[in-house]
């Protein structure tokens, strides 16, 4: 089965265990047609620091408050709806709330009549509630157990274990807590120490805690914000984000992750959605797929895997490693070096600091301002490569090549697609077949090894010293620009074509002849030119 059917038939069987279970829920309804019945219980007791409160309750909301004291103040009101008055005050009888204190503290549970006699009710039987509003010490420590009732803490400091179902949990200025939940929505706010959710089919929010945060739920939304310590999420079928915290990790599936602000190391994994990191102080791992993969303002170094997904990332303060399947890849601001590996997906990388290695199948490169060299491969696509200030490799296949301004070393190779360089201050070296070759302003060596297509080439107009150049090709002309007081020992050969040269040579062929060698100026150089059926130009450069 696939993973989104999974998760389909999750939700619906969740879905329907919260119907079943709201069905057998005996609690107060409003029915006109029935009486009801209300009593009231007060206790009051002492409990002693370090003790703690432990109360288990069903059918019915609980408020517990901190205060400056050491008294427990117990209020509860409990409801029953039933057919008849006689029968709504016998079952009210029944309902007994159980306090009792020892060592450890504390002791408050609800007894209600049948409690044992699970069976659905629809229309028939009584209906009945406890509600409790609890004022406890402020150091208090808590363990509490509810079922359908919603849950609400405050101002209790203590150590917390809360465990709900079906209804909201919410907790406020709290120690150190951990909070259960299903069916229900978990919010807690202002933590002293740290913070543990693990909800079902509920969303979560958690802001402003002083520990550190873990958080676990399914089938629902996990919101965390203003956390000095890490924070551990992991959800799944819902939307996660994470804000203002500390170091943090994230696993997802089925929904988007966005974090932002992030005081330390990010590390998340994502299936099925979306992941966007924004100013993180650390670095970042990202690995995702069928979802775009977007990173901002990220100081360290960052690793990020994506299939079927775009990437797009920058500034970033270090290294940058990429790998993506089906997707375009955009980088801009990297302060150290860079490694993209693609398929079926562009690369498109601007200004970095370091050394870039792209490659990538199917898909066109482009490249400008990298400080200290680029090695670009792709298969099937273009490449356009400019304000390199390194060595530059570039190689494809069926796609054209063009290379602007490079402060080192220059090798393409193309097939089946026309290659241009411009201005390169070193040596310069080009091989493609069946498309042009334009090479101007070159101001190291050249070599040219050509098939089915023309060469236009000339050398460096500031360069004092002549440079070796080597040309081969066929079927189309050769075009050579030379500064006039350059020197180069000449050869240059074709067939089905003439050799003519706007430099004076002195040479022992016939001018104007398929065959030539001798010597322009002191002939300090070589120039080696070949080709079969084309004409070769030897032409003074413009000064």
């Amino acid at each position: 089965m696939k993973p989104a059917l999974i998760s389909v038939l999750e939700k619906s069987i969740a879905v329907f265990a919260l119907a079943l279970a709201l069905l057998a829920m005996p609690a107060l309804a409003a029915n006109p047609a029935q009486d009801t019945v209300t009593r009231s219980f007060e206790k009051t007791l002492t409990l002693g620091a370090n003790q703690t409160l432990t109360m288990e309750n069903k059918f019915g909301e609980i408020h517990i408050h901190g205060e400056n004291s050491r008294e427990v103040k117990i209020s509860a009101t409990i409801r029953v709806q039933a057919t008849t008055q006689a029968e709504a005050e016998h079952n009210a009888d029944q309902i007994k709330i159980e306090v009792s204190q020892d060592a450890e503290g504390i002791k408050v549970r609800t007894a209600y009549p049948d409690q044992h006699a699970w069976y659905i009710r629809v229309g028939k039987g009584p209906s009945y509630s406890v509600d409790y509003d609890i004022a406890v010490p402020s150091d208090a420590k808590l363990w509490l157990r509810n079922n359908f009732g919603n849950v609400e803490i405050r101002s209790v400091r203590g150590w917390a274990d809360i465990e709900i179902g079906h209804g909201k949990l919410e907790l406020r200025d709290s120690g150190a807590a951990k909070l259960t939940n299903s069916f229900g929505e978990v919010e807690a706010k202002g933590a002293d120490g740290n913070l543990t959710v693990v909800n079902s089919n509920g969303a979560v929010t958690v802001s402003t805690v002083k520990g550190t945060v873990d958080v676990k739920d399914r089938f629902a939304a996990i919101t965390v914000s203003n956390v000095q310590g890490a924070v551990n999420a992991f959800g799944g079928n819902g939307a996660v984000e994470i804000s203002d915290a500390g170091a943090t990790t994230v696993s997802d599936s089925f929904g988007s992750v966005n974090a932002r602000n992030i005081h330390g190391d990010l590390t998340v994994n994502n299936n099925n959605g979306a992941i966007d990191a924004e100013t993180v102080s650390g670095s970042a791992t990202l690995n995702g797929s069928f979802g775009t993969i977007t990173f901002t303002n990220v100081t360290g170094h960052v690793k990020c895997t994506s299939s079927n997904g775009k990437v797009k990332g920058g500034p970033v303060g270090e290294d940058v490693n990429v790998k993506a399947t089906f997707g375009e890849v955009l980088l801009e601001q990297i302060g150290g070096s860079i490694e993209v590996e693609d398929s079926n997906g562009g690369i498109n990388v601007k200004e970095v600091k370091g050394h870039a290695t792209l490659n990538t199948s199917f898909g066109a490169i482009e490249a400008t301002g990298i400080r200290k060299g680029v090695r670009v491969t792709t298969g099937n696509g273009r490449i356009s490569l400019s304000d390199i200030g390194g060595d530059t490799f570039a190689k494809t296949s069926f796609g054209a090549v063009n290379v602007q301004r490079v402060s080192g070393a220059l090798t393409l190779e193309n097939s089946n697609g026309p290659v241009t360089a411009n201005s390169v201050s070193g040596d310069t070296t080009a091989k493609t077949s069946f498309g042009p070759v334009t090479l101007d302003d070159i101001g190291g060596s050249i070599s040219v090894d050509n098939q089915n297509g023309a060469v236009v080439l000339s050398a460096a107009r500031q360069s004092s010293t002549c440079k070796n150049i080597t040309v081969k090709t066929s079927f189309l002309p050769i075009q050579v620009r030379l500064p006039e007081s350059a020197g180069y020992s000449l050869s240059a050969r074709t067939s089905f074509g003439r050799i003519n040269s706007e430099l004076p040579i002195t040479t022992s062929g016939q001018l104007g002849g398929d065959s030539m060698t001798g010597k322009i100026g002191n002939g300090g150089c070589s120039l080696s030119l070949t080709n079969s059926n084309g004409n070769i130009d030897i032409l003074k450069l413009p000064k």
